[in-house]
């Protein structure tokens, strides 16, 4: 068995075809990885999606971001949080010795699945964490049949 090195032809081919499948499987979901290769600087909320019986519940990171700046909508069957992360007026650039926070625009698509009841969605922000609940329509909720 032999070592792929960076210099090596086929680490190209290597890379090239991982990056085709990860594409192809973030595609399959919804979302796109391309918005984070071409901008490393862009900002890309931390998401958890979980479900429960009656609702799908999305938790995104947005530290340092106030509840005015942040907009919440419903667009076909995908959510959309966008927003903005602002600077301090106090901060000075030129006196910066170090940065890895980052500031400006951000937007985040959360693909959601068609058995949602769009009227109820209901949203809260505390501590930095966007916390949405999405509802189940009636219909696809899972319910209890008595056996007579």
């Amino acid at each position: 068995m032999s070592l792929i090195t960076v210099n090596d032809p086929n680490y190209d081919r290597l890379e090239r075809r991982l990056n085709q499948v990860f594409d192809h499987f973030f595609n399959d979901l919804g979302w796109s990885r391309k918005a984070n290769q071409e901008n490393s600087s862009a900002i890309t909320p931390a998401i958890d999606i979980s479900e429960t019986d009656k609702n799908w519940v999305v938790h995104a990171e947005l530290p340092g971001v106030k509840k005015e700046e942040i907009k919440l909508e419903y667009h076909g069957n995908a959510m959309v949080i966008s927003g903005e992360s602002k600077r301090s007026e106090e901060y000075e650039k030129e006196n910066v010795r170090y940065q890895e926070r980052r500031y400006g625009s951000f937007s985040r698509s959360v693909p959601l699945p068609e058995n949602v009841d769009k009227t109820k969605i209901n949203a809260k922000f505390e501590n930095g964490v966007l916390e949405v609940l999405i509802p189940k329509s009636e219909e696809s909720t899972p319910r209890k049949i008595e056996i007579s």
